[in-house]
Parts: C-alpha cells; structure tokens; sequence
C-alpha cells in the first residue's frame, strides 16, 4: 500500500481540482490558530457517500477530517486507499498517538475507536461487546470536549449511533450536517440525528461538502460586550429578541447578553449573513428562523447521568436522605428543570425507584419535568431512545428500567407513569411546590445575575424544610448562602437553610425588568430589583378566608397575573 501520507499523483482524477478558494478570503480570524476538526460518522453503504463527500470537497479547507465507520474487528481495512482516491489530501489510517493537521483526513481503524484530546489524536480498546459499541457517539463526545465549534457529519448507515454524540457538538457550539435519508442507501443513522431535533443542514452530500466550505470561509464576528456594539447593532438585536419573543412567546431578555450574540452569530454564519440587519430581514421573510433561533439559544442537551460521578454522589448522599422518615402514605417529590429530551428525568426516577426498591415499604415517587421546548416534552413523552444509550445505562438498568424495540429503548411503563412532563418557564410560570428535591443544571449560567438570585428565591421557596438543590459544574449556590448551605461543593449539591423571617419571600411572576427595553438591557447593568414588600402574612389570611372547607388547590394572584400566595396543597 502506498503511503497516505503523501500527495496523489497528477494523474488523480481529484488531483485535478484547483483550489476553490479566493485569495482574499480569510478562513479564520487571526487570533484563532486552532483547527477546526469535522467529524465524519458513517456505517453500511458509507463508503459511496464518504467518496462523494471528499471528492466534491476542495482540498485546501483548512479543516482537517476525522472519518468513523463501523469496521469488522478481524480484517484489515482498504478505506485509506479507497478515499485517498476520491481528494488531495492525505488519508492515513489512526494507529497510534498523531498531531491533527489541516487538509488532511484520519480514518478509524478496525476493532479500534478514536478519541480527540486536544490535538491529538488516538486510539483505544472498546470496552463494550460487539453489538452495542458505538464509536461515532464516543468521538463526537471527546471531539465536543475540547474543540468547542467543531463539526458533526451523519451519513448512510444502519441504527442510531451518532444519534447521543451530536447533542454534545451541538451544546459546545458546533454544527451538525446531515446527509438527506432519502439518498442515504441505509437511512437508519440519519433518520436518528435527524429525530434529536439538532440538525442543522440536510442535504445530499454533495451538497453538504458545498454547504460545509461555506460555512467554513465566512465567520461573521460580533462583539459579545455589549459596550462595543454601536447603535444600528443594539436596534438590530432589539428587533431581533422582539421577532423570537412574538413568534415563540418566550422573552430572552434575561438571558446572558453574550450567549444571545453567539447564538445570533451562529446563525448569521449558517445561512452567510455578515450583518445583524441582514440576519433581521432574513428572520422576517422566514417564518421557520425564529424557531432555529430559540432551538440554539436553548440547546436541550442531556444524556442518561450526565456527569456520572455527581449523580452517583446524589444516589449515595441526597436519595437516602430524602427517603427519611417517610411512610407508605408519604410521597417524594422531586423537579428536573431544563429537562430537555428527558433523560435526566427518567435517570432521577431510576435512582429513586432502585433505592425504594431496597425498603420495606415503598412512598410514593413523583418526578415533576419541565422545559420550554414543547418538541422536546414530545419527544420525552415517547420515552424512546436510541440504542446508544448502553454507552450511559448499564445492562442491569436496561433489563429493568427499559424494553428494546428495534433500534431503540423504551422506557417501562412502570418509570414513565412516574414522571410528569410539562411546557413550564421558571422564570414565567408558579413552580411546583413541597419538593424534596430539584435539579437545576446548565441553566443558570445562561440568566443574568440578579436573575440568578431570584430563580434561588423561587427553588427555596418550592422546596421543603431541609430539600435539596442540584447544580451544574458550572453553576453554584454560593451567592445565595442565606438560603442555601452547601452539601458537596465538588458535585454542586446544596441543601436549604431555615428562612430567617417570619414569612417566607415569594417573588412575583412572571419575572420582569420593570419598564426596561431591549435596547437598555445592551447597554447598560440593570439596577438591582427590590423585594417585593407585598405583607405575605395578610395575603394568607385573605386566601385562606376565600377557600372553601375542601377547595382544590389554588393560587392567588394580582391583576397583571403576578403569583401572590401558593395554597398549602398546591
């Protein structure tokens, strides 16, 4: 076999190809010597999409590729050769630590999967049985880790890998192309990506490559303090939150004004915009873009005990705690807010059904999920996933918590009557109440911080005397300390304290910024908002004088629909 690392011959078919790119075009902004690396999964029938991929693609990207296909374990892979046929790049076969250069492509070897460690990158030993290895999905996640913008491409292949991988590209910022699963020879792994509802761009191949370089060549750059923006630009953005607020009722303004501009800028750069104005008039001629742009602002991303050594330390410190003296009547209550796709939900049910399961007598379990995505509270709702999933539930978990059904998992009935999915803002709507247990994470650091504050207000509120609050690794408690006392500050748990006053602080919702516009809120801190100095004690009185001896629960509210007082049974 000739060597890959080399160029091909001039009598290459590929070879031919000039250079696409023009002399003036800039690939990446000078301050950003990283690569950007594409990741490429692929399975049964493949190969003819991955030759047409690399032989409609320049060869001077300055992206380098990463090609992953499911191999059997005992032959000696031809992909090399049979690729390096179809581009001018260097194909060469991962068999140990390498450097990642541009323009060149990296192909998996057999019985083998490759991780992404900064720059390099390496293989390693499955440590699952033949069958429920999934090697898309474990690049894709090592590949999210450490290049942050990076590239996830699905093309033909059977069943669902690739399907888990693609949320962790997608959160860390990346784009995920899609080869069309009707060209698509086997359309199984396409249809899956497809299903997350993250996809950005389905296209057949050859289109994909055209749609990748330019994706590529044209990074428009914001900047993301709002100081810098000049006024045409706040008005664009002004515009712009007021188009998403109308078209999906939910109000950014609260959110990060640097995660809203990266978002913004991500998809200016997905359909070639370089202005803020154009990206407006392109929200307004296209009724699908607000959506796209309240998905990315979003990013529902989870996986099955995500951050596997904190969910064992909740199973092991908080769950006991919470089942404390309750009894047969009793229930635990619990709330996964940013539920997303459900998993962490149905992951928090496990922990509680497996340790009540140990008990003589079982309470009654209750898991309250929200988000704000409805697409994602149906999807949860299926409670079907794919096959991937095995990379997070162990068998023993699979066997009692699911069933299989082809290509995917469903949830048993048992644990899916166990949890109640519902469209809910926390920053909008009451939150549940008498709760032993919330789970808060990968929110809060995208709210401004007096917002932060207030959402604390809320989860001591929901809470019970002594629950417990669960965070992101990112995310801590430590700024409300009046409210809550840390339990376990490497795994991000925090329990409630004692209210220091006579009446509990309920804050008003939906949650506002008194009269500020969206053009303030870029250009200026906002003013700590005052407590509300609403007596709680006389609301309490008038509620309960107002509620029939067996009344239903209730909630009492002003006229502008501001959450007053929450009935002991609400």
């Amino acid at each position: 076999m000739a060597s890959t690392s080399k160029k091909r011959s001039a009598q290459s078919p590929a070879s031919q190809r000039k250079s696409s790119r023009p002399n003036n075009v800039n690939l990446h902004a000078a301050h950003n010597d990283e690569i950007t690396v594409v990741g490429i999964g692929a399975s049964a029938g493949g190969l003819r999409a991955l030759q047409a991929f690399f032989e409609a693609l320049p060869s001077d990207t300055e992206l380098a590729y990463v090609v992953i296909t499911h191999l059997h374990p005992e032959y000696e892979s031809h992909l090399p050769e049979l690729l390096q046929t179809r581009t001018h790049m260097p194909v060469q076969q991962v068999n140990g630590l390498m450097t990642v250069e541009k323009d060149h492509v990296y192909v998996i070897p057999p019985n083998r999967r490759l991780v992404m460690e900064d720059s390099k990158i390496d293989t390693s030993e499955f440590s699952e049985p033949r069958g429920q290895r999934a090697p898309v999905d474990f690049f894709f996640r090592s590949l999210a880790q450490g290049h942050p913008n990076s590239v996830g491409i699905i093309l033909s292949g059977g069943g669902t890998d690739g399907a888990v991988g693609v949320k962790a590209i997608k959160e860390e910022g990346g784009l995920l192309m899609v080869q069309h699963p009707d060209e698509a020879e086997h359309d199984g792994m396409p249809r899956a990506a497809i299903a997350t509802g993250l996809a950005d761009v389905v296209l057949p191949v050859k289109e994909l490559a055209t749609k990748l370089v330019e994706y590529t060549r044209h990074r428009p750059r914001l900047p993301l303090d709002s100081d810098e923006l000049d006024e045409g630009q706040m008005e664009a953005i002004r515009r712009i939150l007021a188009h998403v607020h109308a078209r999906t009722g939910h109000d950014f303004s609260q959110y990060k004004r640097s995660t809203l501009l990266r978002r913004i800028q991500r998809r200016m750069q997905i359909h070639g915009l370089s202005t803020l104005e154009a990206y407006l008039e392109y929200l307004r001629k296209n009724s699908t873009e607000a959506s796209a742009l309240f998905n990315d602002i979003l990013i529902g991303v989870t996986n099955f005990f995500r951050d596997r050594e904190s969910w064992q330390e909740v199973a092991s410190q908080v769950i006991p705690a919470i089942f404390n003296g309750k009894e047969t009547a009793d229930m635990v209550r619990a709330w996964t807010i940013g539920c997303s796709t459900g998993e962490e939900a149905y992951g928090l049910a496990i922990l509680l059904f497996e340790y009540a399961d140990k008990l003589d007598f079982r309470p009654q379990l209750q898991v309250f999920a929200s988000d704000l995505d409805e697409n994602s509270i149906r999807y949860a709702r299926e409670a079907m996933y794919p096959t991937a999933i095995e990379a997070d539930v162990s068998q023993e978990r699979l066997e009692r918590f699911f069933i299989r059904e082809g290509d995917h998992y469903r949830v048993r009935r048992e644990l899916r009557d166990a949890v109640l999915f519902t469209h809910h803002s926390v920053l909008r709507d009451a939150p549940f109440s008498r709760l032993d247990f919330i789970s808060c994470r990968n929110l809060l650091i995208y709210l401004e911080r007096e917002v932060q504050d207030t959402v604390f207000d809320i989860f001591h509120y929901a809470l019970k005397p002594g629950g417990y609050l669960f965070l992101g690794n990112s995310e801590s408690a430590e700024s409300a300390h009046e409210l809550f006392q840390t339990v376990d500050k490497m795994h991000h748990i925090y329990r409630t304290r004692p209210w220091r006053h006579e009446h509990p602080h309920v804050p008003s919702l939906p949650l506002s910024i008194g009269n500020t516009t969206y053009s303030e809120l870029y250009s200026q801190t906002h003013a700590p908002r005052p407590r509300s100095t609403v007596d709680i004690s006389r609301l309490s009185d008038d509620h309960s004088k107002a509620l029939e001896a067996y009344a239903p629960p209730s909630v009492l509210i002003d006229e502008k629909y501001a959450v007053l007082h929450v009935s002991e049974t609400a």
